[in-house]
Formats: structure tokens, sequence, C-alpha cells
């Protein structure tokens, strides 16, 4: 049965209005939450929020710590300021567990450079104890206090990686063994790597120990930063290429979107070579290095996030012969390019490029992180005197560039200048 003509012709007219009722309802929902959203921020958890506002830099991480008030507090240059002062360590026992608990340390594993684990080797005990007899005092400043549980709490959420050398590898063991009462090995794979063959250091705090895939603090192995070949910077199935010696120059980019905090190095593995130009001379090689680290640091500015922040630490250099040194030195001993010295002298001049690099760009997410010069003056410290006269002994002086690395940190994320 048809209905009445009245009736048909009433059902578009009924049809389009309930229509644009909804498109209007719609509408002012997603006005008010694209409002909402830039004035208060997206919907993510608190240790992800970023801003929306123009400002790339007014991105805020959760406090680290309460920042001590009425202090002068360091900066990586102004704590560099200051001297070594003997402050003779104190030991229950003179063993290496003593000493484990006198500087708190919780690194159950061995590596290379715990020189006070060396019961088989005369003297070295002795050598370790005695370098951990000097505490580094800056002359007008002062640390925001170290504080091993809040940090591993804090990189829980906000992951922490060293991309580098050896020496970068040195400092994140002496971070792993200063946090590690709080992280454990990850139960299972990461995938750091990004699937490639490679070896990478990793661990995780207990709070995350469930999250699939989840780590606080990593170490991935660079060289270079770039491949020597065409100065790219590798994918995960990428060749290495060409490397100067030894060494391994591994892909780092792929896991740099994990990490909060990021600490990059590259420099004693530099060295004048054929690669450069026929020459072999150090401004061949001071081009190249210019040219990789401004593709390294390009590539930093436009794929960092906010709330990403990247430290370029300084490169100390070693000491010739440094079994002579028996305690800090008032004075540095600079590089001669003496046989021995692996063109240590140039070490300075890599600096002199990250700084100029850093103010060319006017990034405030990229920071220079010097600990060159309180390091320079521990030629007592090295690991293996005269073998190994660039690595230093843990726990020793490294432990603290990771107490300023925490400092930083902490003053960063309270926006203080």
């Amino acid at each position: 049965m048809s209905l009445p003509d009245s009736t048909q012709s009433s059902l578009p007219q009924q049809f389009w209005s309930r229509i644009v009722y909804i498109v209007a309802i719609v509408t002012f929902i997603l006005l008010w939450m694209f409002t909402w959203s830039w004035q208060d921020g997206p919907i993510l958890p608190t240790h992800e929020r970023e801003t929306q506002s123009s400002d790339r830099y007014a991105a805020k991480l959760d406090p680290l710590v309460n920042l001590p008030k009425n202090k002068q507090l360091c900066t990586s240059d102004t704590y560099n300021n200051g001297q070594w002062v003997k402050q003779p360590i104190k030991l229950e026992k003179n063993n290496a567990a003593s000493i484990e608990k006198a500087v708190k340390y919780h690194c159950a594993w061995n590596f290379p450079h715990k020189c006070y684990r060396r019961p088989n080797e005369e003297g070295e005990f002795a050598r370790a104890r005695h370098i951990l007899d000097y505490q580094w005092k800056p002359k007008k400043c002062e640390l925001v206090p170290f504080d091993a549980n809040a940090f591993s709490a804090y990189i829980a959420d906000h992951p922490l990686l060293f991309v580098g050398d050896s020496i970068n590898q040195l400092e994140y063991e002496s971070m792993a063994c200063l946090l590690g009462e709080k992280l454990y090995n990850p139960p299972g794979d990461t995938n750091i790597t990004g699937g490639h063959n490679m070896w990478a250091s990793q661990l995780v705090h207990e709070s995350k120990l469930q999250v699939q895939g989840a780590v606080s603090l990593a170490y991935l192995r660079s060289d270079y930063l770039v491949r020597l070949d065409d100065f790219k910077l590798l994918d995960p199935n990428d060749d290495e290429g060409f490397v100067i010696g030894r060494g391994s120059n591994y892909p780092w980019k792929h896991a740099l979107s994990r990490f909060h905090h990021i600490v990059l190095n590259t420099g004693p593995h530099w060295h004048t070579d054929k690669k450069w130009g026929p020459n072999e001379s150090d401004e061949e090689m001071m081009v190249a290095y210019k040219k990789a680290m401004k593709i390294v640091v390009d590539y930093l500015i436009d794929n960092m996030t906010p709330l990403q922040r990247i430290w370029i630490r300084s490169t100390p250099y070693g000491h010739l012969k440094c079994s002579q040194y028996t305690e800090p030195s008032k004075v540095p001993h600079v590089p001669q390019r003496k046989p021995g010295e692996f063109q240590w002298d140039m070490h300075v001049k890599f600096d002199e490029v990250w700084k100029d690099l850093i103010e060319e760009t006017g990034d405030d997410r990229i920071k220079f992180f010097n600990v060159s010069s309180m390091a320079n003056l521990r030629g007592d410290a090295h690991s293996r005197p005269d073998s190994d006269c660039l690595h230093t002994c843990l726990p020793g002086p490294v432990d603290d560039w990771n107490k300023l690395l925490f400092s930083e940190i902490a003053r960063e994320i309270a926006r203080i200048p």
C-alpha cells in the first residue's frame, strides 16, 4: 500500500535535518578536543607529553630530583674548573667487596677495566685503591647530589643511551655499576640492534622487567658514528665498511627514538690515513671529520623529538708511559705527537669541531659535555700501565663524569640556565 503524498514528501526533509544535526554535534566535539589538546597537550602518558607550541624546547619531562636551593650549580665547564683533592678512601677490609661497598658499585659481572679485581696481578689492588683516594673538587660550584635510586627509577621511563667507541663503553660500564642495584639484564630480546648481528650492552629497571622490549640503559658501539666510505649513518643491515685499525662501527640511528637521553662521542679511532687524502695529513683528516660530524648533527636536528637531549662528550687524551704517574697532576701533560701517543694531540681539535657545530645550530637539545680538563690530570688512573694509557680504571675518574651527567640532566629538566 502506498503512503499518502504528504508523508512521502516529508521523509527527505527529516533525514537531512538529522544529518545536519549530527554533523554539527561531531564538529563541536572535534573543535573542543582540538582546543584542549593545544592547551594541555595530547592524550599521552605524562612522561611522553610533548608540547604542540611553536617553541620546540618547551616540552618537559618529569623532575628527576629536587634541586638544592641557594647553591651555585655547576655546568660541565665550571665543574671542570677545580682540582683533585686527596681524601683517602676507607675500607672495611682490604678486598674487592669492600671497594664496591665504599663506592656503592652494584655490578657482579667482570670487564677489562675493573682494576681492583685483578688478584693475580701484583700491586693492582693497591693501585686501584690509591686511584680512589682522590676526589674532584670544583672551585666555585656544586653538583646536584647524585641519587642512584632516583636516577635508575627515572631512566626506567626516560631511557639513557651511550653511543661511541670504547671510552663511551667505559662510561656506560661506570653508570651500570653506579645504578646497578635496581637494573637487570632484559629477560627477552629487546631488538635494540634493529635485527643486526652486533653486540650491545643493555639493562632494564626492575619496574620494567615485565614490559616486553623495555630498555633503561644501553650502549651501542660505533667508533666513527658514520661509515667512513661515504659518511652514511648506517641502517641495521648495512656493512660497516672501512675502519682504521681495530674496532667496530655498527649502526645506531635506528635506536634513537627509544631513548630520551643520548651521550655521543667519537675521536680516538680517527687517524691520518690515505682515506682522507694523498698526504695523510692532519688537515685532510680534519676536513673529513668536520664533514662527517656535520652530517651527524644535521641528522639529529631533523630527527630528534622535543623531549630528547643529546650530550656530545669531550675526548680526554691518554698519557705516554703512564706508569710514571702515581698521583693526579696539577697541570695537564699535553701530548706532543710522540711515538706511542696515537695522535692524542688531535682530541682537543675534535672537540672544537663539535663545539662549533653546536653553536652554529643554536639547537638547545644538543649539549657539549666537557669532561676533559679533570680527566686529563689523571695519568695515574689508566687501566694498564704502560700497555693501555687511554682507558682508566673503574671505579675511578669516569664515575665523576656520570655524576656530572646526572647533575646536567637534573638541571636540564628543571630548565636551569
